[in-house]
């Protein structure tokens, strides 16, 4: 696993972190949750090609890994990486998540939503954008390769989101 790897392994594990809670019974694997919107199957390839990523990188889980309550899918484009996270948490499960850092009101396609950084982000140049979907909330995360241009990551996730709304749950 390279470096980008384990920061996306970690990124993966805080902001899963603050959506958990223990409860009796069984683990649920991330293909038992029901209804959940599926990013890798439901977006398509011309609409990634279109916010400039390359549709042939797409990683299912973070690292290959399922995470419980969560459908996500990655890919590379040039310069970042983008992440839509489905999960049946709330968005306010999501906003008092202690792992994200400098959450704001935001707005996706003239309703509610929040943007927020990562609390152990030094570089201040991940960005995620959520909101409330029929089936629960919905991510749109941009990071920055290792080593490329710094860019405006949460103008970016906005735009992303913005192109690739048509395609995703309401």
């Amino acid at each position: 696993m390279g470096v980008r790897g384990a920061v996306v392994l970690v990124a993966a594990a805080l902001l899963v972190g603050g959506c958990s809670s223990t409860v009796e019974g069984h683990a649920v694997r991330a293909d038992e949750a029901v209804g959940l919107f599926d990013p890798c199957g439901g977006i398509s390839d011309s609409a990634l090609r279109y916010v400039g990523v390359d549709p042939a990188t797409e990683e299912r889980g973070i690292l290959g890994v399922q995470i419980p309550r969560f459908e996500i899918c990655s890919w590379d484009g040039t310069g970042i990486s983008l992440s839509v996270w489905s999960t049946d948490h709330t968005l306010d499960e999501v906003e008092a998540n202690t792992n994200n850092a400098d959450v704001r009101a935001a707005n996706v396609h003239g309703g509610p939503a929040i943007k927020f950084g990562q609390r152990d982000d030094a570089t201040g140049q991940i960005c995620s954008v959520a909101w409330t979907t029929n089936q629960g909330v919905l991510i749109v995360r941009i990071a920055p390769d290792f080593g490329e241009t710094p860019i405006d990551p949460c103008g970016l996730a906005s735009t992303i989101t913005d192109k690739l709304f048509p395609e995703l749950p309401r």
